[in-house]
Order: C-alpha cells, then structure tokens, then sequence
C-alpha cells in the first residue's frame, strides 16, 4: 500500500515538472515569434515597464537591437535594447482575437417563434 502510494506521488511530482516545462516552452515560442515579427512603428514595453516605439532594428554581432523612441512632446529619447529586452507589443492580442471570432447568427424566420409563446402555447393544450 505505502509502494503504490509512492508511485502515485513520484508520477504526479513528474506530471507536474513535464506541464510547466511544456508551459514554459510554448510561451517562449510564443515570445521569440513576437520578437522576430516586430517592425517599425510598433509599441512595445520592455522587461523593465520601458514604454517606447521602434524607430529602428539592427543586427550586430549575431545579436538583434531596436531602437525605441520613447516620451512626450518635448522630452523625447531614443535608446537601444537588445531584442530580448522587449516583451509585449500594444495591439497585437486584440488583433489576434479580433482575428479569432467568428459570430454566426442564424437567420429570423416567420416560422421561428419566441420561447415564452412556446410555453403559453404549451400551457393551453
């Protein structure tokens, strides 16, 4: 009883460890693939709550940077961060599911009747 109590522990205990790294990898996937589809004009946020536009992108050195623009008015700064510095791109999730839903409605006809005379019918017969 205590061996088969084990197994089921040490099976869960794995169970646990494959999901997270299952997890863990599809997000980076996902993360990476964000990364290599930004362009210019796109609003990013860096790992740090750095909130600026790409103006620029470059490669040096087998590494990917953007230059980001980023302020108000008359205080603007650019700067430059490394491609892995950039994690969340405004917009992208709302086009995404904009792009996902798919509403159909089925048309009225003189047939179709609402529910509560269905029931009012019912209750007479």
């Amino acid at each position: 009883m205590e061996i088969a109590l084990m197994i089921i522990l040490v099976v869960l205990v794995v169970a646990l460890f494959v999901i997270s790294y299952m997890k863990k990898k599809k997000y980076s996937t996902e993360l990476g693939q964000m990364r290599e589809e930004l362009k210019v004009g796109d609003k990013v946020m860096t790992d740090t709550g750095v909130v600026g536009e790409v103006v620029d992108s470059y490669v040096e050195d087998e590494y990917k940077y953007f230059v980001l623009k980023s302020g108000k008015d008359n205080n603007v700064g650019y700067f430059t961060v490394h491609a892995n510095a950039i994690y969340y791109v405004f917009g992208k999730e709302q086009a995404q599911k904009q792009e996902k839903v798919v509403v159909k409605v089925a048309p009225k006809t003189a047939e179709t009747k609402p529910a509560e005379e269905v029931k009012k019918e019912d209750k007479k017969q």
